[in-house]
């Protein structure tokens, strides 16, 4: 019996084709022909050795393992793809070659969009080489060396190569031709084929990787595509998944670093807030295994996390503990009455929220502990003193941080920073309190420079006073990385900040992470902390090393009192950090609204944008915030803001449609009339990336409000294209199995729907039913018709286009009616009356017209609507009060505030719309009978009035009657073509005497 073939050799085999260039450990000189230029993979001679022809014709044998001499360039010519992966910039589906994901966005990119500086160059992505292999992390590619290949690309002569055996194509040996294009030699066999145009006028296809072979030679090379060298993988590293032989009860260790493990868990139960526990020296113990093969790991506070085994180490031997240890962690896990009764401890006492009084352990590693206290008071080296050591909580805040007193010292720490031991009243037994005894005593080196900081902590202002008499201490003297006045500052001690700046402490000298006092001040939530400190001269707006300035370190913390008193105290609410975020960056991505609504108040600029070109309301669109949406656009003065743009074209509508936060997308349009059919750098819409995503209440609510439905993107694909570019026919079933597919169409992405499919077919049924067009041709050509070959879909698409034009045409054929004018029936509406604003009547009618024809109210003036003064694209369809004027469209309205023509402010804009039919007003207040005696009177005169004077002008006697019965006088009937009243044609006139 055979052998079975090794993954090794499995994956070796797959990869004859590829197409390289060379390695990081390359020692042949230029064998091919320089750095970039470019090879194929034509066999292997073992799992170590490999054979390359280059394209210059050379051909020799390099190492593929332990030393690599190769990078793969492109593996598409091999054949290697990955199933069900669509590119997210040229949707090429699927992808072939290496597969690229991105990592805070989780999108995915071929080789060609990666190298070509497609999507976010900040954005890291993962590295897949091949279908299942381990996923390898890359840096971003804003700071990484970019170089062009070189070889067998359009433009280069070539003659025949190695493998020719197509006779005499060329012409005879020798002859040369020029490579025009790099095709497909099959199917799947992308890129791997060069179409030559040999100089005896010859053409044809050969082969440039395929199976390994390669007709051509390269006499003189041409340029190729840049690429990132040290983004390409080694030829030969084995990257199939690896095997892990864990067992339930083992002990494991997680040891790489937080970003790392944070990239390896995509796809694998993900990261969750409270996994930090796991990383560093904790020991968990393995408690179970997943369907996918991940793995359970428990941990002594009780939590399980489930984690990717290659984030895992296996831990052979437990570290010793030495007895105080042993007790403290006894006494961490149980309650008081077994601590006392001396029962098996438990973990009664760990459970519950912290209070004031429990004391708890600091824990002793130090790296754990700094990555903890981001964003929760933060690290200081100061805080090595408190490693490991015991204390007592003696302030729970709002978040759930704690205010921990040790050695004497109070520190702001991050719940997960500690362990609880207990309360004091809860540790009655002698062993107990000679062991917290033992372990509260501090061991002071007594520096002054120590006692100095601690006693500035605690605010112990007689030390502090002794140490000046004494003149045993600086008042600037730096102990642990802090300034007496820091510590002071971060423990808000008042009275300790006050002697301290008499001293003449310096406010502007900054500590390891270059935070000042200022800073500091914002830690402990104080007002008065950080006014002492400005009264002295600190500088209020100063930044520490990530340029981050006190209001920065207010907003992550979350502390309202330094926010409001450094808004107060004038900080500039718009000063950017390291990454180019401002405060109001900062208080989004933390979802703190209150926040935001206190720097918007202060005057807080919501065009700024960061470096990733993001700006708040951009922002705010990616993370879904919707209340935090509505504060931007309400305090807005920069309407602008709304449609911009960032490098990749993308506005916040784009990121919202993308992001499926529906709730912001009707924010946008609704409240701030963001445009609809902006395009991407990749021409696509919203609803492009709605459609794509199958956000099915996204799409409608776009169709629904106008988005334009023949856009195309830079493939020339319309929504529709779109659509049908995913269907399948398990998705055409799900229509079938519902009955009436007007009523799917109809409850489209409608919430609380039932037996709702979501899917690329429906979605294209909706998109045609609103007038999505079958016949538009993409750039390949192809109508959206020609991608769905199901011809029972292709049936439902032409009934849903056939409806759609026939209620189209009715719906036409009643808007013509309503801008028609009342008189002539002949031309539309475009003459507005003042004082009423009624428009009924055209420019030629208008002239006659006395009365209002809908209010019956006397006719002052009448003026012409006009195209829009601004963008004179559209003609004026809003009215201004109180001025009354119709100069400007709709979407040129929302940028006014005052009318363009009389200047006047604008207190409120009409849709003119509204003004096309009288608006009746129930009349609810009471009257005497004698007044309602008057009021018959009127309506009598009035009934008479209309009896016998003209509908039209409303100013001569009716004398002509037609043969619907209704009238007009002789002047105005003459001209008449409908009747005014009931709108029948004037078939005869009849002259009254």
């Amino acid at each position: 019996m055979a052998a079975a073939a090794s993954p090794i050799n499995n994956f070796l085999a797959k990869q004859i084709g590829v197409r390289v260039i060379r390695g990081p450990d390359w020692k042949w000189g230029k064998q091919d022909g320089g750095e970039g230029h470019v090879g194929t993979v034509r066999s292997f001679e073992s799992h170590e050795e490999v054979v390359v022809v280059w394209d210059n014709g050379t051909a020799a044998n390099y190492r593929c393992s332990g030393a690599y001499d190769l990078r793969i360039f492109d593996s598409g010519p091999a054949g290697i793809k990955h199933d069900g992966t669509q590119c997210c910039e040229c949707q090429s589906n699927p992808i072939y070659g290496t597969l690229w994901k991105c990592v805070e966005c989780t999108e995915e990119m071929c080789s060609t969009c990666y190298h070509n500086d497609r999507h976010n160059l900040r954005h890291r992505f993962h590295q897949l080489v091949a279908p299942g292999s381990n996923k390898v992390l890359v840096e971003p590619r804003r700071k990484s060396k970019k170089i062009t290949a070189r070889g067998m690309f359009p433009g280069s002569r070539v003659i025949r190569g190695v493998d020719w055996h197509w006779e005499s194509q060329d012409g005879v040996a020798g002859r040369r031709g020029k490579i025009t294009e790099i095709q497909d030699w099959s199917l799947l066999l992308p890129r791997s084929a060069a179409y030559v145009v040999w100089d005896t006028g010859a053409k044809n296809l050969y082969r440039l990787g395929s199976e390994g072979m390669v007709d051509l030679k390269c006499v003189s090379d041409a340029k190729g595509p840049p690429f990132y060298r040290d983004h390409l993988p080694m030829l030969g590293e084995m990257s199939v998944k690896r095997t892990y032989n864990w067992q339930v009860a083992d002990y494991v260790r997680v040891d790489l670093e937080l970003e790392v493990v944070q990239s390896l868990q995509f796809g694998h139960g993900g990261w969750a807030y409270g996994m930090e526990e796991a990383l560093g020296n904790s020991v968990g113990i393995i408690s179970g295994f997943d369907d996918d093969g991940d793995v359970v790991v428990s941990y002594p506070s009780g939590n399980r996390w489930t984690f990717n085994p290659a984030v895992l180490s296996k831990v052979n031997d437990l570290p010793s503990l030495d007895s105080d240890s042993l007790v403290v962690q006894s006494l961490a896990s149980m309650s008081l009455d077994e601590a006392e009764d001396g029962q098996r401890p438990s973990r009664g006492s760990r459970t519950g929220p912290f209070v004031e009084g429990d004391v708890v352990q600091i824990l002793n590693n130090r790296d754990r502990v700094k990555l903890l206290q981001e964003g929760h008071g933060e690290w200081t080296d100061a805080m090595n003193e408190t490693l490991g050591k015991i204390g007592s909580v003696t302030q729970v805040y709002q978040d759930g941080d704690l205010k921990v007193e040790v050695n004497g010292t109070s520190w702001t720490f991050n719940r997960k920073c500690v362990v609880r031991i207990g309360s004091h009243r809860q540790l009655h037994s002698d062993e107990a309190k000679s062991l917290l005894k033992k372990l509260f005593e501090g061991h002071s080196s007594k520096e002054p420079s120590e006692l100095l900081v601690k006693a500035a902590a605690e605010g112990n202002l007689k030390q502090i006073n002794e140490l000046f008499k004494t003149r045993a201490a600086k008042v600037d003297e730096v102990f642990a990385g802090h300034t007496a006045l820091q510590a002071a500052c971060q423990n808000g001690q008042v009275e300790a900040i006050k002697l301290l700046l008499e001293m003449q402490a310096d406010t502007e000298i900054q500590d390891k992470d270059g935070d000042r006092a200022i800073h500091h001040a914002t830690f402990c939530d104080k007002e008065t902390p950080i006014r002492l400190l400005i009264e002295a001269g600190a500088d209020i707006c100063s930044r520490n090393k990530r340029r981050q300035s006190a209001l920065h370190v207010a907003v992550n913390k979350g502390h309202l009192k330094s926010i409001e008193t450094l808004l107060e105290l004038n900080i500039h609410a718009n000063l950017q950090d390291s990454e180019g975020d401002t405060a109001l960056h900062d208080a989004i991505t933390k979802k703190r609204d209150d926040v935001v609504a206190m720097l918007l108040e202060q005057g807080a600029d919501i065009s700024m944008t960061n470096y990733n070109g993001f700006n708040a309301v951009h922002h705010a669109a990616l993370r879904g915030s919707a209340k935090a949406i509505e504060m931007l656009l309400r305090k807005n003065e920069k309407p602008w803001v709304i449609n911009e743009q960032k490098d990749d074209g993308y506005t916040p509508l784009h990121l919202a449609s993308l992001n499926n936060h529906l709730d912001v997308v009707q924010l946008l349009i609704k409240l701030g009339g963001a445009n609809k059919d902006y395009q991407s750098t990749s021409l696509q819409t919203p609803l492009h990336l709605a459609i794509q995503k199958q956000h099915a209440d996204i799409v409608r609510f776009l169709v629904l409000e106008g988005a334009k439905l023949s856009l195309q993107d830079k493939d020339g694909d319309t929504p529709l294209h779109e659509a049908l570019q995913y269907h399948t026919l398990a998705q055409l079933k799900e229509i079938h199995d519902v009955d009436d597919v007007q009523t799917l169409i109809t409850n489209f992405g409608q919430p609380n729907t039932t037996k709702q499919p979501t899917n690329s077919a429906l979605i294209a049924c909706f998109l045609v039913a609103h007038g999505a067009d079958l016949n538009v041709e993409n750039a390949k050509g192809l109508k959206p018709i020609d991608l769905c070959p199901d011809s029972d879909l292709e049936k439902i698409l032409q009934k849903c286009h056939k409806e759609y034009l026939s209620t189209s045409k009715a719906a036409h054929k009643r808007k013509e009616d309503v801008n028609e004018c009342i008189v002539c029936s002949q031309n539309h509406r475009d003459v507005i009356f003042t004082p009423c604003n009624h428009v009924v009547t055209c420019e030629g009618c208008a002239v006659r017209i006395k009365k209002c024809l809908l209010c019956r109210g006397v006719v002052e003036s009448w003026r012409k609507i006009d195209e829009c003064m601004v963008c004179s694209d559209k003609k004026a369809n809003v009215l201004f009060k109180p001025c009354s004027h119709v100069v400007v469209c709709r979407d040129c309205a929302r940028l006014m505030k005052k009318c363009v023509e009389c200047r006047s402010v604008i207190e409120s804009t009409v849709p003119l719309e509204e003004f096309y039919h009288e608006k009746k007003e129930e009349i609810a207040t009471p009257s005497s009978p004698k007044t309602q005696d008057v009021n018959v009177l009127s309506k009598q005169l009035e009934d008479m009035k209309e009896q016998i004077v003209c509908v039209v002008c409303l100013d001569r006697r009716k004398n002509m009657i037609f043969l619907c019965g209704h009238g007009a006088c002789q002047l105005c009937g003459d001209k008449l073509v409908d009747c005014p009243i009931c709108r029948k044609p004037i078939e005869k006139r009849i002259l009254v005497f």
